[in-house]
């Protein structure tokens, strides 16, 4: 009897703005993937950066499996993986939070037959560093983490069947990592005040498709400010979206470059910042997506 494992994983979208390290959201853009027993690791991916990534044991989804396996005590044995990725690569929109919870919730598949999404959320919140990101593949919706000692406490928070989200996805890639570095440790009083402040509303108008509310997406403090200065074409395109009228708010997805606004209702100005962003030269891909909220899905077929 033949054996396969399948996996299908979101997109995230982490920070919303205020929410910094706080919130992140599940998109349906997804990474599937099709594992079954092999010799040695095989890794064939397809799709959104497939030429840039490893096809061997150093595949991230192998090394997910493989870190999973170990933190269990289970055996590691090796697939051959076929992968089909619709997210963009270091572009701010989960892709690393996708393949390592790939990777472990196929070798939960393989080990258990079945998901424990907790203990995934778990694992691959410690080995990626990034539980908003981790949170909202795993559970899908939009998700609120906190620290609870050494963990995190993971809350699913209201979320209006009218919310979706442009995506402005430009050409550039970096790293979260140094991107990172330059986000100051702390902020004042005064700054984290205003922080809390705004995150609350942006939490308010997620769960009522208030536009009035979402804008606040843009009053950050923590890290937008830091990041737009270094990323001139990300700065570009979220004063482009700031002046669109059908855009209720604007955020850097993650740490960047992409750069999300909000839509509450049926608009769909695609074609419009298309041509906006020709004006200013600017390449990059315009997509209109809405939240995912199933999360992680795996299945262990027989045949």
């Amino acid at each position: 009897m033949s054996i396969q494992y399948r996996t299908s994983v979101p997109a995230t979208t982490a920070n919303l703005g205020p929410g910094y390290d706080i919130l992140g959201l599940a998109l349906d853009l997804r990474l599937t993937a099709l594992a079954v027993p092999a010799d040695e690791w095989i890794v064939e991916p397809q799709g959104e950066g497939s030429h840039l990534l490893d096809t061997c044991g150093y595949n991230l989804i192998a090394q997910a499996f493989e870190e999973a396996c170990k933190r269990h005590g289970w055996d590691v044995y090796p697939l051959r993986i076929e992968s089909d990725n619709q997210i963009p690569i270091a572009r701010g929109l989960g892709s690393s939070a996708a393949a390592i919870v790939t990777g472990m919730a196929l070798a939960q598949l393989v080990k258990l037959g079945r998901l424990d999404r907790d203990a995934l959320f778990r694992d691959a919140a410690d080995m990626e560093g990034h539980p908003d990101n981790v949170a909202a593949a795993v559970y899908g919706g939009l998700q609120e983490v906190s620290k609870q000692g050494p963990g995190c406490q993971v809350r699913t928070k209201d979320l209006s069947d009218s919310v979706k989200v442009m995506l402005v996805i430009p050409d550039q890639m970096k790293s979260t990592k140094e991107l990172r570095e330059i986000v100051p440790e702390r902020l004042s009083a005064e700054d984290q005040a205003a922080n809390e402040g705004a995150l609350k509303h942006v939490l308010q108008g997620l769960a009522e498709g208030d536009a009035v509310h979402l804008r606040f997406s843009e009053s950050d403090r923590r890290h937008q400010p830091y990041r737009l200065a270094v990323q001139p074409t990300s700065a570009a395109i979220f004063r482009l979206l700031q002046e669109h009228p059908a855009i209720a708010g604007v955020f850097l997805s993650g740490a960047g470059t992409t750069v999300g606004g909000w839509i509450a209702g049926e608009a769909d100005p695609r074609t419009e910042i298309r041509e906006a962003l020709r004006e200013q030269s600017i390449t990059a891909a315009v997509m209109l997506t809405e939240p995912d909220r199933e999360g992680t899905q795996g299945e262990v077929i027989r045949g």
